[in-house]
């Protein structure tokens, strides 16, 4: 069996004078939803155009199921890139059945497409009549076609409205759990954290962080806490036993630990060091707030 499905090293790719991408490393194993996030210009599109053929890389490696890209392993790949182009005059069969043509796909495939997609019940209403939300499950049936083993999805609930992303989010968790490894760009935080079991985030080319989303949600926390003598928390808190950084922001100081920890237990050891706490709140770790923490800048629409 084999575990590793991506393997990328180095990739390096410039425009001209803009740096698209620098020296990205990404493993993605069997299994995983991946999600590749970052905000404006962090080279989320330029990534899947390179491992898909689509882009050349002016440095840098990639090797899908251990061996470079080739007919064989694209025939193992489903991918939605850009906006799905399809008749608008047809129905969904006859647009799929199109595509299973040119695909060399048998098109007895397209009634369990349509089956996983939720699209069976309008198989034979026109492109053109389908909602934004319907014609991206399309796009995602299309993909699905032969039954890959990987899926890649750009931006896939760009545009929709909330009822439409919960869909599309719902449908990408179904496709996962049939085993299909998932690689997904995106810019909306609450999407990777709700979908994805991994991560790497991208800021302008270079790759921030690399790995599970488990891991940045649980891998600190967040205490504020608040005291009389803000002075003397703030020396106190760094002989915390589980202490790993602080910041202090107004009248409070909010303390980050190493792993999961009770606030009570920080309260008590406060008050061994003779401060009593008039506030102590834990806030949740979020991908958001991890994510902003390293990137110090707010995620944005727009694509390389």
């Amino acid at each position: 069996m084999e575990d590793n499905i991506l393997k990328v090293e180095g990739l390096s790719k410039n425009y001209g004078k803009l740096r698209a991408l620098s020296g990205l490393d990404l493993s993605i194993n069997k299994g995983q939803v991946f999600g590749l996030l970052g905000p404006n210009g962090s080279g989320k599109t330029t990534t899947l155009g390179i491992i898909l053929g689509a882009t050349l890389p002016d440095k840098g490696s990639f090797r899908w199921f251990g061996q470079p890209l080739a007919g064989k392993s694209l025939k193992r790949i489903g991918a939605i890139l850009e906006h799905p182009n399809f008749y608008p005059y047809l129905d969904a069969v006859d647009n799929l059945r199109i595509i299973a043509q040119v695909r060399c796909t048998p098109e007895q495939d397209i009634e369990r497409v349509l089956q996983l997609t939720g699209l069976s019940d309008r198989r034979k209403h026109r492109f053109q009549t389908y909602s934004f939300g319907m014609k991206q499950r399309l796009a995602i049936a299309s993909a699905m076609l032969g039954n890959p083993e990987v899926l890649i999805l750009d931006e896939p609930t760009n545009g929709l409205d909330p009822g439409g992303i919960a869909e599309i989010r719902e449908l990408i968790t179904s496709i996962a759990s049939l085993g299909t490894t998932i690689i997904l760009a995106s810019h909306l935080l609450d999407e990777v954290q709700k979908v994805c079991s991994h991560v790497a985030v991208l800021q302008k080319g270079v790759k921030l962080f690399s790995g599970s989303v488990d891991d940045v949600l649980s891998n600190t926390e967040t205490i504020v806490i608040g005291s009389a003598d803000l002075s003397k928390l703030e020396t106190v808190l760094k002989d915390y036993p589980h202490y790993l950084s602080h910041t202090i922001r107004g009248n409070y100081a909010e303390l980050k630990t190493r792993g999961m920890c009770n606030p009570s237990d920080v309260n008590q050891f406060l008050f061994s060091k003779g401060i009593s706490c008039s506030h102590l709140v834990m806030n949740k770790k979020s991908l958001e707030s991890y994510f902003l923490e390293i990137t110090g800048n707010h995620p944005g629409s727009e694509k390389i």
